[in-house]
């Protein structure tokens, strides 16, 4: 009778919301048809896969990863749709822990540590040169910390860290893939340290591609070497493929910085995934041998040895004039110790540059092109304490996650399921090493402070997280939640 009652309730908000979708869309689609037929199609989704959601929450937080490009668009209050539609999916994980499903939070040091983090941004914020600017990015350690809970809270077990995992890959395979379309006559200067035309896809610049690139291609390794393990072909081949589209958007960003952090990342999936390395080379060699085959097949002569001048520029002793990174760092240490403790406060840097806080110049710049010297002129030594507690959390749970018995092991031996342990060991693996692709590139760019590789980041600690946590949650076995049953 229950169970009646309750399908008869999901038909009735079904219908309801059909019939309010078409109203709503005939009336905007004399105004704007393609906004229309959004309308009438996307409402009907959304309830539908709120409602799903209710029972099995990690399809909300799967719904973010798979539209991370929703981060460009913007809306009314200065914020981003990706924003928005984060904060519905923590309401729907919300809403299911009061329904049973899911799991507790329990205790999480990645949480904590990340909570710690945004402490120390409110805390530098009482002392920001633009203090506008510092509460949005505060608004944004939130936002980021809501996700990291909710993946947590969602993720009750290994087929719901396969299921986000693999939507991580599929976003990012859609954001590679949009700078394919992009790619135009390459023209490089002052040995190929300098490269006007280089596609961006979806993002303002081409390092933030480059940057989502390198994090799509660790992740995406990672996952189809377990869904090759667990003879899943579909999943294989589109994780595969999201692979493959990240390798070929990474070396066509000519981003050097990502590519740095691309090696990395690989690097530290072979270490923390041993299963992966063998596919890896095979794939690595093969990915680059595409790529290689794909640019010198191009129209355009200055494009066939342009990636080739690229990588030489790494070690070239001739810079470019107009890098201006030597600069910024100088600006970002004087920020620093003009304000060790505090900093000048989150997002405040070209604030403080271009209020004359130190001796630099100021000259239009939006950041300083690393990610821990950015970070410490805008949230001082305690902000640098912080990010180093979050990594060397971040890399403790990795490093006993990789600990996991493996299928083979002998009873006895395991305390945790054998299916559970492979997984939660790769996702690990994977996330561990699409942060290590990100904190290698933040040696040299700081390109996070764009909205989509934001909730990207968001999204892979969160993954990081909750393998910490199912690793920890029942060591009985490898539950089940709702109709997954």
């Amino acid at each position: 009778m229950t169970r009646a009652v309750v399908l008869d309730g999901r038909t009735a908000l079904g219908v309801a919301a059909v019939a309010v979708a078409t109203a709503a869309g005939l009336w905007v689609s004399g105004r704007s048809m393609p906004l229309g037929v959004g309308i009438l199609i996307g409402v009907p989704v959304l309830v539908w896969l709120t409602a799903a959601a209710v029972q099995r929450p990690v399809l909300a937080v799967s719904a973010v990863a798979l539209i991370p490009m929703t981060g460009n668009v913007e809306v009314p209050l200065s914020t981003h749709l990706s924003k928005l539609l984060i904060a519905a999916a923590v309401v729907v994980v919300a809403a299911a822990r009061l329904r049973g499903r899911g799991q507790a939070l329990g205790w999480s040091p990645i949480a904590v540590v990340l909570a710690a983090l945004g402490v120390s941004a409110l805390l530098s914020t009482l002392t920001s040169f633009d203090v506008s600017s510092s509460l949005r990015q505060d608004a944004n350690y939130l936002i980021g910390l809501a996700l990291v809970v909710a993946i947590v809270m969602a993720t009750a077990g290994a087929d719901d860290l396969l299921v986000l995992a693999v939507s991580v890959c599929l976003g990012g395979a859609v954001l590679c893939a949009s700078a394919l379309t992009s790619v135009s006559d390459l023209r490089a200067n002052y040995d190929a340290t300098l490269v006007v035309n280089r596609p961006k896809g979806i993002f303002t610049q081409p390092n933030q591609l480059g940057m989502a690139a390198a994090m799509v291609l660790c992740f995406g390794i990672g996952i189809s070497v377990l869904t090759a393990r667990q003879r899943r072909l579909i999943l294989t081949t589109l994780t595969g493929a999201a692979a493959a589209l990240g390798l070929a958007a990474l070396v066509l960003s000519l981003s050097r910085g990502a590519w740095f952090g691309a090696g990395l990342g690989l690097i530290v999936l072979a270490v923390l995934l041993p299963e992966a390395r063998r596919p890896l080379m095979v794939t690595v060699t093969l990915g680059f041998a595409a790529v290689v085959s794909f640019v010198a097949t191009q129209p355009h002569m200055s494009t066939r040895n342009i990636v080739t001048e690229r990588l030489a520029s790494i070690v070239s002793w001739r810079s470019n004039p107009y890098d201006e990174r030597p600069a910024l760092w100088g600006e970002a240490i004087d920020q620093l110790v003009g304000h060790p403790v505090l900093g000048t406060g989150p997002d405040a840097f070209p604030a403080a540059a271009n209020r004359g806080a130190t001796i630099t110049p100021a000259r239009g710049w939006s950041h300083a092109h690393n990610l821990f010297l950015g970070l410490g002129a805008e949230q001082g030594v305690l902000g640098l304490t912080l990010l180093a507690a979050v990594v060397g959390v971040g890399a403790w749970e990795a490093l006993r996650n990789r600990r996991l018995p493996e299928p083979s092991a002998g009873p006895g031996v395991a305390r945790v399921a054998p299916g559970r342990a492979l997984t939660t060991r790769s996702v690990s693996a994977s996330a561990t090493a699409a942060m290590a692709a990100v904190l290698g590139q933040g040696v040299v760019d700081y390109p996070l402070r764009n909205p989509v590789l934001q909730v990207m980041t968001w999204l892979i600690i969160g993954l990081l997280a909750a393998c910490a946590r199912v690793r920890s949650a029942r060591p009985d076995g490898d539950p089940t939640v709702g109709w997954a049953k």
